[in-house]
């Protein structure tokens, strides 16, 4: 009799331009341990604030360093506070919240002969939104991407983590909330033109 079992989460995300088609980010992403077995924890205690509530966004994973290369700032894995470098957007992915985006979800699928379940997370972002956002925060460091006096032309995104609930706060920049994941990449420009899709599935292993 097995009294001890292992468990591991792989996350997978997959963006692409809904219209054209193109993939944009095809990666593996990092989970945060401590904040995923603290979600876990309480969904098995019928605890508050454990389910998949947002994906937020933001703009500074990356910066260009002095010989022009886009270098990937480290995952954020630790700390019970962590968030993402810079939020910059967020999309409500909990379909059972009456603000969930068009098109976003949370579903669960179980993989045949296997000890696996797959959670699939979906959102949208359509070509009205984001773009009206500044693509960084003030005026940008040296070296850093993006343009601030580009406010409504285009956005960046560079990172993306999926998070419960905000207890308290704002949705983008919130206190309680717990980050799962992280993933950096290299910049995607949203412009008013371009509609994106993001795919995330956590696979969870039992063993």
């Amino acid at each position: 009799m097995l009294e001890t079992f292992k468990t591991i989460v792989a996350g997978h995300v997959y963006i692409t331009d809904t219209h054209t088609g193109e993939v944009l980010v095809d990666d593996h992403n990092a989970i945060h341990p401590r904040n995923m077995a603290t979600a876990i924890a309480r969904g098995l205690s019928n605890a508050p604030n454990y389910q998949i509530y947002k994906i937020k966004l933001g703009n500074q994973g990356t910066y260009i360093n002095g010989s022009q290369q886009i270098i990937q700032q480290p995952l954020r894995t630790t700390g019970d506070t962590a968030d993402l470098y810079n939020p910059t957007y967020v999309e409500i992915v909990d379909d059972a919240n009456v603000s969930v985006g068009v098109g976003n979800s949370v579903t669960f699928t179980n993989i045949p002969a296997s000890t696996n379940t797959r959670v699939i997370i979906t959102a949208v972002i359509s070509s009205n939104e984001a773009i009206n956002n500044a693509t960084d925060t003030g005026t940008p460091a040296v070296g850093q991407i993006g343009d601030a006096s580009s406010t409504a032309d285009a956005f960046f995104f560079d990172e993306l983590g999926l998070f419960t609930k905000e207890t308290s706060g704002s949705i983008l920049q919130g206190s309680g909330e717990l980050m799962l994941s992280h993933l950096i990449f290299s910049p995607i420009e949203h412009t008013g033109n371009r509609e994106l899709t993001i795919v995330y599935t956590l696979t969870i292993s039992v063993s």
